[in-house]
């Protein structure tokens, strides 16, 4: 009997303490004790993970208080990667079940191969002086076990194939739960998990190869009294369209994401700065275009503007450095009156 393994009992105490902490909080806040809340605000308490408090307070000064909305947003954010590495890591145990059934099958039929051989050989030695019937049986022996070794040989390409198309499907698998994890649920577009995926190695390319790089951050202006006016429902059908156009103004090359909230970003590879600038300045015009007709009313109820940062990437520089760089860019915007575009020349290298 396997022995187990006993939590010391001031872990259990802490444990404990901080799960009451975490609800009278939440209880506090009148936030909905659901399993994804419970889980971000646990974390909250334990402080043991400074982006996801950060994130927190932020989402909470942007939109005044604590939502559904919100919470499934940070659970998205900072929770999916454990879902994801449960099945990568069930998905691996069964590509090694089917690994080990094929090579179970190999080595059977390598037995049953060398065993055939092995009787060949001695049929050979022992054709010489046979009578007619003895030889008769010998031929009888060997038609027997070629048939035989043809059913192995059938069996075995059977179980190749059939473990060949499981391993495609557990690919198959891996790749929709990775692609799950890197999409924003209500936009379809890029989330933040793949965005800050996608700027490290963007970054790491530009550092290798000295290449351009340049970053867009934007925000949709006076999105929460917007929000408020219209409602959240009407909020994230704005917030659809805004990752849509974005989405479909920029090369096959370049990653539009949503950043969090009404934020977004752009990453633009071997893009100079001169040109970043106005692909933002497109993007923005784009957007003020769009004419936004309530659904239930079928009135048209203004636009929407954006206001954008944009920053070319430093050699040497990391990414969230960058990020920074090109957050003080939009902040300029939004204190030049909004819907423009500002942008951060790179700091020369030392």
């Amino acid at each position: 009997m396997r022995a187990v393994k006993l939590v010391p009992k001031d872990d259990l105490e802490r444990v404990r303490v901080n799960a009451q902490k975490a609800m009278a909080l939440m209880e506090e806040r009148g936030i909905r004790q659901t399993p994804h809340n419970y889980a971000i605000w646990y974390e909250y308490i334990l402080e043991s993970n400074p982006d996801l408090t950060r994130a927190v307070n932020e989402l909470i000064t942007q939109h005044g208080k604590y939502t559904d909305k919100i919470g499934l947003e940070l659970y998205e954010r900072f929770f999916t990667r454990e879902k994801e590495g449960r099945v990568i890591q069930e998905t691996s145990r069964l590509v090694q079940k089917s690994m080990e059934s094929m090579m179970g099958n190999l080595n059977e039929s390598s037995a049953n191969y060398t065993a055939y051989g092995k009787n060949l050989n001695s049929f050979a030695e022992k054709m010489e002086g046979l009578s007619g019937p003895e030889l008769q049986g010998i031929i009888d022996e060997i038609v027997s076990q070629t048939h035989s070794m043809s059913g192995n040989t059938i069996s075995l390409q059977q179980g190749i194939d059939s473990a060949s198309r499981e391993i495609a499907d557990l690919k198959r698998r891996l790749q929709f739960v990775q692609q799950e994890a890197y999409t924003d649920s209500l936009t379809g577009i890029a989330n933040r998990k793949c965005f800050d995926a996608e700027l490290a190695k963007k970054v790491n390319e530009a550092q290798e190869r000295s290449s351009n790089l340049c970053l867009i951050m934007a925000d949709i202006d006076h999105f929460k009294s917007f929000n408020d006016t219209h409602g959240h429902t009407f909020g994230d059908q704005v917030i659809k369209l805004v990752a849509t156009t974005l989405a479909k103004g920029i090369d096959s090359d370049a990653v539009a994401a949503r950043y969090g909230g009404e934020e977004f970003s752009v990453i633009l590879p071997d893009t100079e700065l001169s040109e970043a600038v106005n692909i933002a300045n497109d993007l923005r015009m784009a957007i003020s275009a769009k004419k936004l007709i309530k659904r239930s009313t079928k009135k048209e109820v203004g636009k929407i503007t954006m206001s954008l940062g944009v920053a070319a990437y430093a050699q040497r520089e990391n990414a969230l450095a960058f990020v920074n760089r090109a957050d003080q860019a939009l902040y300029s915007a939004k204190k030049s009156g909004r819907n423009c575009v500002k942008h951060s020349e790179p700091a020369l290298s030392r």
